[in-house]
C-alpha cells in the first residue's frame, strides 16, 4: 500500500475539519474504550448496550429538535417539564378512560400547545426564549404537580399498542430508540434538505440579513418553538409507554442533557448551523457516561460533573480540530 501524498493528506485533513461530529465521536469512542477497560465485559454485553440506547432515547428525541432551535439562534429550557406534563396528561386521559389513540392525541396537543405558547409569548412580549421557557419551565411543571396531585398515575389499562409497544423490541431494538432514530431521520432531512430548515439556520447565522432577504423571523421562532413542543411531547408518551405510568418527576434534569448533547454533538449556542446526527451521539454519550457510573458503582451525583467536563473537552477538541 503506498503512503498518501502531501495532497491527499491535506485533503484527508480538511474533510476531518469539515466533520462536525468529530468531537463527539471521539469522545464516545474514548468513553466506551474507558469503560470496556475497567468493566470488563459488563459494559459492552447487548443487553447493556441497548439499554444505554434505551435510556439515551428521551432526551435523544428531543435533541433532535433542540438543533433545530439552537442553530436558529435560540433555546428552550422548558423541555423537560413538557416532556413532564405530556406524561401526566395522556396517562390521567387514559385514567379517564379515554380510547388510547385520542388519549395520545391529546399529548401530543398538549405538547405542541405549550411549544406554541413559548414561541407567542416570546414574540409578543419581545422577550428572548431563555427567559421566557425559564418562566414556563416552572409553570408546567406545576401543572403536572397539580394534575397528579404530586402522585404516580397508574390506574388505567395498560393492555393496549401504546404499552405493548413501550414493553418490547422490533428485532431486538427498543422501540424508544427505534422511535429515536426516525425522528433523527425526519429532523436531519428538515434541517439539510428543506426551505424551512436553510431559513432557520440563516436566522442563526444573521438575523438581520435573514430579515431583510424577506424571512419572517416572528413567524420560524414561533414555528420552530412549537416543533420543540411536539417533539418533546412524542418523548413524554414513550416515557410513558416505557415506565407504564405517568409520574410527576418524570423528565426533571432533562433539558440540561437535551441542550448538552446538542452542544456535545457540535451545534453552536450562537447558532447557524446545527447536526442531528452529532445531537443523537452526544445523547448517546451522556447516556453512555450515566451507565458508567453505575458500572463503576459511583454516585449517580458525579454524572452532572462528568457531563460538564465532557461539553467542555468536545467543545474544546471540535473547535481545535477546526483551527488546525
Amino acid at each position: 500500500m503506498r503512503d498518501p501524498t502531501p495532497g491527499e493528506s491535506n485533503t484527508v485533513w480538511q474533510r476531518l475539519r469539515a466533520f462536525d461530529e468529530i468531537g463527539v465521536v471521539v469522545a464516545l469512542l474514548s468513553v466506551c474504550v474507558l469503560l470496556w477497560l475497567t468493566t470488563g465485559d459488563q459494559f459492552v454485553r447487548p443487553t447493556n448496550l441497548l439499554q444505554v440506547a434505551r435510556q439515551a432515547s428521551s432526551y435523544g428525541i428531543m435533541v433532535v429538535a433542540m438543533v433545530l432551535l439552537l442553530s436558529m439562534g435560540e433555546i428552550d429550557l422548558s423541555v423537560g417539564a413538557i416532556l413532564t406534563l405530556v406524561n401526566i396528561v395522556t396517562a390521567v386521559a387514559l385514567r379517564e378512560g379515554l380510547p388510547m389513540p385520542l388519549a395520545v392525541l391529546v399529548g401530543l396537543a398538549t405538547g405542541a400547545t405549550c411549544g406554541l405558547a413559548n414561541g407567542l409569548l416570546g414574540v409578543v412580549l419581545r422577550i428572548p426564549t431563555i427567559i421566557i421557557t425559564l418562566g414556563t419551565m416552572s409553570v408546567f411543571r406545576g401543572l403536572a404537580l397539580v394534575l397528579s396531585k404530586a402522585t404516580p398515575v397508574g390506574n388505567f389499562s395498560k393492555d393496549n399498542l401504546l404499552f405493548d409497544l413501550g414493553s418490547r423490541s422490533l428485532l431486538g431494538v427498543p422501540t424508544s430508540v427505534l422511535v429515536m432514530l426516525a425522528v433523527g431521520l425526519a429532523g436531519h432531512v428538515v434541517l439539510n434538505h428543506t426551505a424551512f430548515g436553510w431559513r432557520a439556520q440563516a436566522i442563526g447565522s444573521n438575523a438581520q440579513a435573514a430579515r431583510f432577504s424577506g424571512i419572517s423571523l416572528p413567524r420560524y421562532r414561533i414555528a420552530a418553538m412549537t416543533i420543540m413542543g411536539l417533539v418533546a411531547s412524542i418523548a413524554g408518551v414513550m416515557e410513558l409507554a416505557f415506565l407504564q405510568s405517568g409520574s410527576p418527576t418524570t423528565g426533571q434534569g432533562y433539558e440540561l442533557y437535551v441542550i448538552a448533547s446538542a452542544i456535545i454533538g457540535g451545534t453552536a449556542l450562537t447558532g447557524g448551523s446545527g447536526t442531528v446526527a452529532g445531537g443523537i451521539l452526544g445523547a448517546l454519550l451522556i447516556a453512555v457516561i450515566r451507565n458508567g457510573l453505575v458500572l463503576l458503582e459511583l454516585s449517580a451525583y458525579w454524572g452532572t460533573v462528568v457531563t460538564g467536563a465532557v461539553i467542555i473537552a468536545a467543545v474544546a477538541i471540535g473547535g481545535l480540530v477546526k483551527k488546525q
